[in-house]
């Protein structure tokens, strides 16, 4: 009897020690897989984003391209026209001249679409209202900025941003480089006037801002010019460079709030101005300017969308750069979308000047890359497409817009 219970004590003992080994086994290799499934978790690369995956299929001379807006020559797709496209064209800018009536716009339209590789062309026109509109002589335009304001109705204004927002997408345009967020403060100003929506900055900020979340909720792309602000000067940039005498916290007091406003609504385009902020920058106009655009406007201000040049075919910048030396020290300053809106040789010089900038080490490859990737977001965000449109009801468009007339 003694030795049974022994024997089944020493059974017992026996199993104990087996059953501890066994989790002490069973805790290892949980403990192995549990650091083998983090270093796998940290190692894997992360999921590319859409843009990401089409920014790593281009070529170096499709990345320079997309960061051009060219104009046309004509008022169909020329032969040209398409030649740019193929190389991968960012934008294509519409003016009067290109313009004869709707049926003819919207023919246009389609074929600038038509003519878009994978990636759509932005298609843009200055379209303000007022003095300032590209729209075809059957189209009734709306009022000037200041007009609109003078209503002192934030309602009325959004109302008015969202029927400017409504003509353009019908007629396939992706931005009316809208709204002005300058301050006419310079009453000798010949260039901004009443295409401002006011004489202070709680004005711009109150009236312009209201228009803005109007184009915004119709899906168009909103773009505020021209930062830093062109409202004091008394110079036309057109025709040569305006110079801004304040210094960076006078204009941070003024200037800077209605942009300011602009970057907190999420507005998606910003276009800086050919204007030499001599006390930030003596030897660069805003445009050109890394101190104006990425310590600045990116920096302090934190804008994250996409930097617009003005057109670097303007008397302020042809008066000491080609389009092509100019576009490359915008990309390097950071600036994103580079305007270039008058002859097509201008386009294909700026573009063979960017890819060459980045070969010979003058431009980095990454931010070109940088400018593409916010391009490339800003157009999927706004749903760009190269659907077929058809020819708006224009009876219907202008009796709405009458409204703003009454």
């Amino acid at each position: 009897m003694k030795k049974f219970i022994l024997t089944a004590a020493a059974a017992i003992i026996t199993c104990a020690l087996a059953l501890t080994a066994c989790n002490l086994n069973q805790n290892q290799q949980n403990t192995a897989e549990s650091s083998e499934t983090q270093t796998t978790t940290a190692t894997e690369t992360p999921t590319q984003g859409k843009e990401e995956i089409t920014l790593n299929s281009m070529s170096l001379e499709q990345k320079a391209a997309q960061t051009i807006v060219a104009g046309l020559a004509d008022t169909y797709v020329d032969e040209d026209f398409k030649a740019l496209a193929d190389k991968g064209l960012g934008g294509a800018i519409l003016f009067s001249a290109n313009i004869a009536d709707s049926e003819q716009l919207i023919t246009l339209t389609n074929e600038i679409r038509s003519a878009s590789g994978e990636i759509p062309i932005l298609i843009a026109m200055d379209e303000e209202g007022g003095r300032v509109t590209r729209l075809p002589d059957d189209v009734l335009s709306m009022p000037s900025a200041y007009s609109i304001a003078s209503s002192g109705d934030t309602e009325y204004c959004y109302k008015a941003g969202v029927n400017l927002g409504r003509q353009l997408k019908s007629f396939g345009l992706s931005t009316g480089f809208s709204p002005v967020m300058d301050i006419w403060s310079n009453p000798d100003n010949t260039v901004i006037g009443d295409r401002a929506f006011g004489t202070t900055a709680e004005e711009v900020c109150t009236y312009g801002i209201a228009e803005l979340e109007g184009i915004m909720s119709t899906g168009e792309i909103a773009v505020a010019k021209h930062f830093p602000g062109h409202g004091d000067t008394d110079l036309d940039s057109h025709y040569g460079l305006p110079v801004v005498t304040k210094s960076l916290e006078e204009l941070k007091k003024m200037e800077f709030l209605p942009f300011e406003s602009a970057i907190d609504k999420g507005i998606q385009g910003i276009m800086v101005a050919h204007i030499l902020c001599e006390k930030i920058d003596p030897d660069e106009p805003a445009s050109l300017s890394k101190t104006v655009v990425t310590d600045i406007l990116k920096g302090e201000l934190g804008f994250e969308g996409v930097v617009f040049t003005d057109d670097l075919t303007m008397g302020a910048i042809s008066e000491k750069y080609t389009p092509a030396e100019a576009a490359v020290k915008a990309l390097n300053a950071g600036c994103d979308m580079l305007l270039v809106c008058f002859e097509y040789e201008n386009a294909n010089e700026t573009i063979n000047a960017i890819v060459n900038a980045v070969k010979n080490g003058e431009l980095s490859e990454q931010r070109l890359d940088d400018a593409v990737l916010n391009i490339l977001q800003m157009k999927n965000s706004a749903g760009l497409n190269n659907d077929i449109l058809s020819l708006p009801d224009i009876d219907e468009m202008n009796e709405l817009t009458s409204e703003f007339w009454e």
